[in-house]
């Protein structure tokens, strides 16, 4: 059995990609929304250190699951010929290395108090090892979804299975007093209802395969990812394993909720796009002009959106903080306005990283990280006097260190100017100013009405929606409209039936009027006799 796409026509992958983000989208911001609520309730029954406890629990957890799949699952996304064969291949090699490194977590948990000093963690590691298994489970399943691009049935996995887990099974022990265990539980019971749902609906050979002839492609490929995603957890996970260490879990706690708010709503405008841009690159990873122009208009795009949020939140940090966490939480909002910027940077620059995957440029890629990895440590010793603050500094640093270091990557392999490469940012950098600038101009004028948190960050919201709406639709700068433009014309709207392809064409011809201008006529020619 093939599962080749890699010959769609350009309409179709384009139709496809963009359904792809409808319902990617949609389930981010279902999810992302359920979360905040989640974090708001969760923030109110339980304590910081109990967030604490499961942040390193989870770095414990991080370290083993890179390993767990040996990258399988992006290896039976960027296959561009699929057989039967390789399916079986993949699973049988997930739930191999699910059990062993779930084991082996078990076995090894206790060795983090040497790291952490947190006794605590040893156990809710050794239940959140549990995931590892589930996972080896499901990552074929899902992989082969995501391979599809059937993200309507992902959607209705993601948002079911949260809804199920978090705020039925989390919820209702935390309020019965369980603790940090009604974190571990959510966990766990997402990992198995996603698991259960994916398979339902692929039904794919759970057969094992023996013959390396079939895992050698698979390996060769998902082992390198697998090295890469393990050196970008350590990059990510630094902070989180120094301040744990060295500041204690309470502080570690408002650090991760922080890092929660900040990244939450631009992760909600990005990994939407991200999930779905992965399989449409590499059904083109051969194709380095379509490449080059799909990059630079997805994060032309992109930034438009999540560089003016980061800019929000950054102004909104109080209102965010009081309305979502509660009044004990006020140490967090400093952190969220420094770590604004490093989210939405990291995100952007998390494309270049897709683009090397899609074109397995990993070498490169590992290099990339290597130097992030040796920079790093050194940005934080010399900001790590100034506590947490210093800690978020230090990732702005290292997050314009790891972007510009993908950029020489992309003027080499994609062929693309410094200049170029610079200006899709220049749009949404615009876009930050704008709603920065107002958004500091209502909450002036909200002082003195003396309103409650809440009230007073959906009035900022709704004034941002409307701002940058306007921003992007209406007068978008000469680089966003060019992108706007090739966007829309690749859906070919003349061809959408109903009200929506009529909507759909008188917006490009309001982006480019000029190539709908009619054509110029001239008077007929006259004979003027003597």
């Amino acid at each position: 059995m093939s599962t080749s796409t890699a010959n769609q026509p350009r309409r179709s992958l384009t139709m496809t990609t963009v359904q792809g983000v409808k319902w990617s989208t949609a389930a981010t911001i279902l999810t992302a929304i359920m979360q905040v609520g989640y974090t708001a309730v969760m923030a109110r029954l339980l304590s910081p250190a109990a967030f604490g406890v499961v942040a390193l629990a989870n770095v414990v957890l991080r370290f083993g699951g890179y390993f767990a799949q040996m990258g399988m699952e992006q290896a039976i996304i960027q296959k561009q010929d699929l057989t039967q064969e390789d399916v079986r291949a993949a699973f049988t090699a997930s739930v191999v290395l699910g059990g062993l490194f779930g084991t082996l977590l078990i076995l090894l948990a206790p060795l983090s108090i040497y790291v952490f000093h947190e006794p605590e963690v040893v156990p809710v590691a050794q239940a959140l090892a549990l995931s590892l298994v589930l996972t080896g489970l499901s990552a074929t399943a899902l992989s082969l979804l995501r391979r599809g691009m059937q993200f309507r049935t992902l959607a209705l996995v993601e948002v079911s299975s949260y809804v199920v887990a978090y705020g039925g099974v989390g919820v209702t022990l935390a309020l019965s007093g369980y603790g940090v265990w009604s974190l571990v539980a959510a966990s766990v019971a997402q990992g198995l209802l996603v698991g259960l749902l994916a398979y339902l609906v692929t039904r794919h050979s759970v057969v094992p395969l023996l013959s390396w002839e079939h895992y050698e492609p698979l390996w060769s490929y998902g082992s390198r990812i697998s090295v890469i995603s393990f050196l970008e957890f350590i990059g990510s996970s630094l902070d989180t394993l120094i301040i744990g260490r060295v500041l204690g879990t309470a502080l570690l706690g408002v650090y991760n909720r922080a890092w929660m708010l900040v990244s939450l709503p631009i992760y909600m405008l990005t990994t939407s796009v991200s999930k779905v841009i992965f399989p449409a690159f590499s059904q083109v990873q051969a194709d380095q002009a379509r490449m080059r122009n799909v990059y630079l208009s997805s994060v032309t795009l992109v930034a438009a959106l999540v560089l003016p949020t980061a800019a929000g939140m950054l102004v909104a940090a109080p209102e965010l903080v009081y309305s979502l966490l509660g009044p004990k939480w006020g140490a967090s909002i400093p952190l969220l306005r420094v770590m604004s910027f490093t989210s939405g940077l990291m995100l952007l620059t998390m494309f270049a990283g897709i683009v090397s995957d899609a074109r397995a440029r990993l070498r490169e890629k590992t290099i990339i990280i290597l130097q992030y990895l040796l920079v790093l440590p050194g940005l934080f010793w010399l900001f790590h006097g100034w506590g947490p603050i210093g800690y978020a500094l230090a990732l702005n640093l290292g997050a314009l260190l790891y972007a510009g270091l993908f950029m020489r990557l992309l003027h080499h392999d994609l062929d693309i100017p410094y200049a170029r490469l610079l200006g899709v940012y220049g749009p949404g950098l615009f876009h930050a100013v704008v709603v920065a600038t107002v958004f500091a101009g209502v909450r002036l004028l909200l002082q003195p009405l003396q309103l409650p948190p809440v009230a007073a960050l959906l009035i900022l919201m709704t004034v941002g929606a409307l701002v940058l709406g306007a921003l992007v639709l209406l007068v978008p700068l000469p680089g966003l409209r060019r992108e706007l433009c090739a966007f829309l014309d690749r859906l070919h709207p003349d061809s959408h039936p109903g009200v929506l392809g009529r909507l759909l064409a008188r917006y490009v011809r309001y982006l480019n009027p000029a190539a709908y201008a009619p054509e110029p006529t001239y008077p007929a020619a006259t004979t003027v006799l003597p």
